[in-house]
């Protein structure tokens, strides 16, 4: 079975393409801070076997155990009130 990292998996259209991998038959590792993103939308996977959900931030180190075929990274706040509010921090 491939293996496929989504992260900003509780958002809007991450949610959207963890449901389109599972339809597919892949393991999907959705991770998201859950800060523009929402359980509800992943809440009927939860329950499945090839679904994981990782509550991380991609801007920090993050570490998944095992090989992945495929990453889509969606982690961003997306819409221009969100990404006005929550940028994301450079260290200098």
């Amino acid at each position: 079975m491939k293996r496929i990292l989504i992260t900003g998996g509780a958002g809007f259209l991450g949610s959207h393409l963890c449901d389109r991998f599972i339809k597919e038959g892949y393991e999907v590792i959705a991770m998201d801070n859950l800060i523009t993103g929402d359980m509800k939308n992943i809440e009927h996977l939860m329950p499945l076997e090839q679904f994981h959900f990782y509550h991380d931030d991609v801007s920090k180190y993050i570490h998944v155990p095992g090989e992945l075929d495929y990453i889509l990274h969606f982690a961003s706040p997306a819409s221009p009130i969100d990404y006005l509010k929550i940028p994301i921090q450079h260290s200098r």
